[in-house]
């Protein structure tokens, strides 16, 4: 019976903890990353551009404004007010970081074609390979 119990804990704790990393991929990572649904705000980032290691140019847009600003470790600074008509900007909130699961679908496909490639290169070398074992006169005779 104290084993029966104890596998029941054990079972009990393993489906608490895969519940909980369920919840945490689902709900807790997006909201980390900022891909959560955004809420409306006056402060929004547009683009982020790294410079190099440490720096970044971030285009801001607050309320009506657009502003240029230049992330380093030491500081953060306005470098410039940009007019929205020298800006493209796309309708709407700003686009969302790449979604995982199209890049993975892009790279199973890249894989699988890359793949049938190369099975397809290998049958023809192994037909060539088969038809010279087959006529070996032929290619002594050609010399």
């Amino acid at each position: 019976m104290d084993s029966f119990l104890a596998f029941l804990r054990v079972l009990f704790s393993l489906l608490f903890v895969l519940a909980l990393a369920w919840w945490c991929t689902r709900y807790g990572l997006p909201l980390l990353q900022g891909t959560q649904t955004r809420r409306k705000s006056n402060v929004t980032v547009l683009e982020r551009i790294p410079l190099g290691m440490r720096g970044a140019l971030c285009l801001v847009k607050v309320g009506e404004r657009f502003l240029l600003i230049g992330l380093t470790p030491a500081k953060i600074e306005r470098l410039a007010e940009i007019p929205a008509s020298e800006l493209h900007l796309l309708d709407g909130e700003p686009p969302l970081p790449p979604d995982f699961a199209a890049i993975l679908a892009k790279s199973k496909a890249k894989t699988s074609s890359l793949s049938r490639q190369i099975m397809s290169r290998a049958r023809r070398v192994k037909e060539r390979k088969d038809q010279e074992h087959d006529h070996p006169q032929e290619k002594d005779h050609h010399s």
